[in-house]
């Protein structure tokens, strides 16, 4: 159970995790869709895969790592959605009590920014899971694509990803904002705009 814990508690094997639980991907495919480095993607995959949370099958040259068998995707679909839950509740969302302003957006004060029209919404996501489904509005520009792309310096960016627990949008605002962009996130991510929704 410690060793478990252990594997859970780390953001990027979370991530990975995450990705996982879609279908199986290589070792590239899980770097590129994650913001992790190839060499510490695979470090993390050989991590879960001792502990029988991954497993793999080869392909050709390739190796793919998927979900093993077990109740994995049940528990990891659980944390995700404590996470969202989490970040909700810490906005007043659920208490009735008014939200306490930090750097972060609600589903509905990103709302009201995207009906005000000085707001560009990046999905820096793939563009297999943007097609798959994306907010409403948000253009896709994938993570390793945002070096090359040039942003209107009177509008304000907000980046987004698959949820609370993704790091890509924390490296795009890293990324943009070395590049003097006026940009922020919406740390809810895609899943936490759907749960808003609904």
């Amino acid at each position: 159970m410690g060793e478990v814990a252990n594997m859970l508690g780390n953001e990027s094997r979370l991530i990975l995790l995450q990705l996982l639980s879609e279908g199986e991907k290589s070792v590239e495919t899980l770097s590129e869709q994650s913001g992790i480095p190839v060499a510490n993607t695979s470090q993390h995959l050989q991590a879960l895969k001792k502990t029988n949370m991954v497993t793999t099958r080869r392909e050709g040259k390739r190796i793919l790592y998927r979900l093993e068998s077990g109740p994995i995707k049940e528990l990891f679909l659980a944390l995700e959605k404590f996470a969202v839950f989490s970040t909700a509740q810490r906005q007043g969302l659920f208490t009735g009590v008014a939200p306490i302003k930090k750097n972060h957006l609600t589903v509905p004060e990103l709302q009201k920014k995207l009906k005000k029209g000085t707001t560009i919404l990046v999905d820096v996501r793939s563009k297999e899971e943007y097609r798959k489904g994306h907010i409403p509005e948000a253009v896709n520009i994938p993570y390793n694509e945002l070096t090359t792309h040039k942003f209107p310096k009177n509008k304000e960016v907000i980046v987004y990803c698959r949820g609370p627990l993704c790091l890509l949008s924390v490296n795009a605002v890293n990324l943009l904002k070395s590049r003097e962009v006026n940009v922020s996130r919406f740390d809810p991510g895609y899943s936490g705009w759907s749960e808003g929704e609904n």
